[in-house]
């Protein structure tokens, strides 16, 4: 089963079909005795792409993370996010999948960079959002080579993720997940990855491993 994020957003129906891309901004520059290199320059920022189904209306194939919602609402929740300008999480949760394969998360920081609401009359009040993402890096230091391009000192925003945590008094499994991976979510993961059969039965001193 796929569950698939944005920011603390579930979206009801997952995605048939999410395109990554990766773009490479290699080139190449003539010498002066006319030779043709190749020069290698730091890749691109990843995108995504896809369409999400928000039923207008109650759906067997549909999840919440409490009770139903109206398309305008998660349509509000984005616009938000896009008018405010800031970078979110973007998580696809794998779980329950064939084959025994294991379950497995892919995180990454992203801006949402356009929505485009696609409304047709012969399909009710359902609404097709069609939703186009990118990686979200910030600058921490720069080195400009002699061929004036930047050299590879570009850090993702995100923190470093520790190894392990020491419980703390007043400590629940969701906020330690909130606060070291960013995503309160994972809380059951973790609780896996540590054999904790009760994810709210954690104790002060008790070592958390995040991998």
């Amino acid at each position: 089963m796929y569950s698939v994020f944005i920011d603390n957003i579930l979206l009801p129906v997952t995605p048939e079909k999410i395109t990554w891309t990766y773009k490479g901004q290699n080139d190449t520059v003539n010498l002066i005795n006319m030779e043709e290199i190749n020069r290698i320059k730091v890749p691109g920022l990843m995108e995504f792409s896809f369409n999400a189904e928000l039923p207008g209306g109650m759906r067997p194939y549909a999840r919440y993370e409490t009770s139903f919602k109206e398309p305008f609402v998660y349509i509000y929740e984005l616009e938000e996010i896009l008018n405010k300008h800031k970078s979110v999480m973007f998580c696809i949760k794998r779980e329950g999948l064939p084959y025994k394969r294991a379950w497995f998360t892919t995180k990454k920081q992203v801006t949402i960079e356009s929505l485009t609401v696609n409304e047709a009359a012969n399909e009710g009040l359902d609404i097709i959002l069609s939703i186009r993402l990118k990686e979200y890096k910030i600058k921490k230091s720069t080195k400009v080579s002699a061929f004036g391009e930047i050299d590879n000192m570009v850090r993702e925003s995100d923190k470093v993720i520790p190894k392990v945590y020491i419980v703390k008094k007043g400590d629940n499994l969701w906020n330690i997940c909130r606060k070291e991976l960013n995503d309160g979510a994972k809380y059951d993961e973790i609780a896996k990855l540590n054999g904790i059969a009760n994810p709210s039965t954690i104790f002060p001193g008790q070592v958390i491993k995040f991998e």
